[in-house]
């Protein structure tokens, strides 16, 4: 009877939504008014004999702009293989070095596979914690502040605000245990962060949007300090050795 109880009690596992897919009919409709756009913009180009320059400018400004990217999204798509794959299998696949972790290359760096592990299984009550906060503390407290400007309203798209299914991944953790006093910790910890989030909001109507965010740097983590109650430390200090 107890084992039961405790099935029922037990709250059900909680997934991540999937990104919504755009409407291809949009897509395509952007894309034709796109080209459409070019083509009137050469024929007029041409009739008022304007110079040639004025078009090659913004073809050497788009090609720029679609090469960026592409570099963007396969240093993303590596990034995301990474986080989402462990780290023997990552090494034997032979991906590029600036994806593998540190402790390959800085003996002094320690694996963290374990607190990945757990990273990923806490990852979607993370997305929960998220939500509610933005929906129900950022969203006031953007939107008071938007008032003196006359931006209001300000709201986020309740559908489409989830975090992805990537979690952040610890490639390399230090501890120091010398040069510290005795009353903190220290830990360096090596992030890569290769997001799949989505976050849609509208100001005064106007859609706006966050997505595939990317960052990768080293977070310094002090406790401190440490006292003989619990929780046996007194604060928590996090941030980036350099600008991640």
């Amino acid at each position: 009877m107890d084992g039961n109880t405790e099935k029922q009690d037990e709250a059900p596992p909680v997934t991540l939504q999937a990104r919504q897919s755009s409407n291809p009919i949009v897509s395509m409709a952007k894309k034709l008014g796109l080209r459409t756009l070019a083509w009137i913009s050469v024929y007029m180009l041409g009739y008022f004999d304007f110079s040639i320059a004025w078009m090659i400018t913004p073809l050497l400004l788009s090609v720029m702009r679609d090469q960026w990217k592409k570099d963007k999204r396969n240093k993303l798509t590596a990034a995301r293989e990474s986080a989402l794959s462990n780290e023997q299998a990552m090494i034997e696949a032979r991906m590029n070095v600036e994806d593998l972790p540190s402790w390959v290359f800085f003996p002094d760096k320690e694996r963290a596979e374990w607190v990945n592990s757990i990273l990923k299984q806490l990852w979607p009550y993370v997305n929960d914690y998220v939500r509610h906060t933005l929906f129900n503390t950022v969203e006031p407290a953007v939107e008071s502040a938007l008032k003196a400007y006359k931006l209001t309203p300000f709201k986020f798209e309740r559908e489409r605000v989830f975090l992805g299914q990537v979690p952040p991944r610890i490639t390399g953790i230090k501890v120091y245990d010398t040069n510290t006093s005795r009353k903190e910790i220290i830990m360096d910890l090596d992030i890569v962060f290769a997001s799949d989030l989505e976050i849609v909001f509208k100001v005064k109507g106007i859609p706006a949007r966050v997505s595939d965010f990317g960052l990768r740097g080293m977070a310094r983590v002090v406790l401190k300090p440490l006292i003989s109650q619990i929780p046996l430390v007194g604060g928590i200090q996090v941030y980036f050795l350099k600008a991640p």
